[in-house]
């Protein structure tokens, strides 16, 4: 296992998942993990409407957020953050990617879409095609 990929949102689901991918890093050395967030499509609407900073600056600043976030949790890697329908990004990534596993929480930030949509986990598991390790 080289190459993981993690869905991050900053639930407690998904921090435990990021403990989850730690372990793994240990049995695996060498592999990399990649964080991937998607920034839901509703507020990022809300984000567009603001015009004091531009796309790359907020970007810039949340991809600050999730690095300390994840500080003392995992010591190395990447992140890609995406806009857009959550399951619907995370689902094209991977596939666009030639990653070895999916790791995420098994919900998200989101309890009410959850309930009324079906969670974003389940569809991603439903779509890609590699493993998907899904976190409580």
């Amino acid at each position: 296992m080289k190459k993981i990929v993690l869905a991050f949102d900053g639930s407690t689901h998904a921090l435990n998942a990021v403990n989850e991918a730690k372990k793994l890093m240990q049995g695996f050395p060498g592999s990399s993990v990649t964080i991937l967030e998607v920034l839901d499509i509703a507020k990022a609407k809300d984000q567009v409407l603001d015009l004091s900073e531009d796309y790359e600056e907020r970007k810039a600043v949340r991809i600050d957020e999730v690095k300390q976030q994840l500080i003392g949790l995992l010591d190395t890697f990447e992140i890609s953050i995406l806009i857009g329908d959550p399951a619907s990004e995370i689902i094209q990534h991977v596939k666009k990617n030639d990653y070895d596993l999916l790791i995420m929480g098994s919900r998200g930030l989101n309890l009410l879409q959850e309930f009324v949509m079906g969670s974003v986990s389940h569809k991603v598991m439903k779509y890609v095609s590699i493993p998907v390790l899904i976190v409580k």
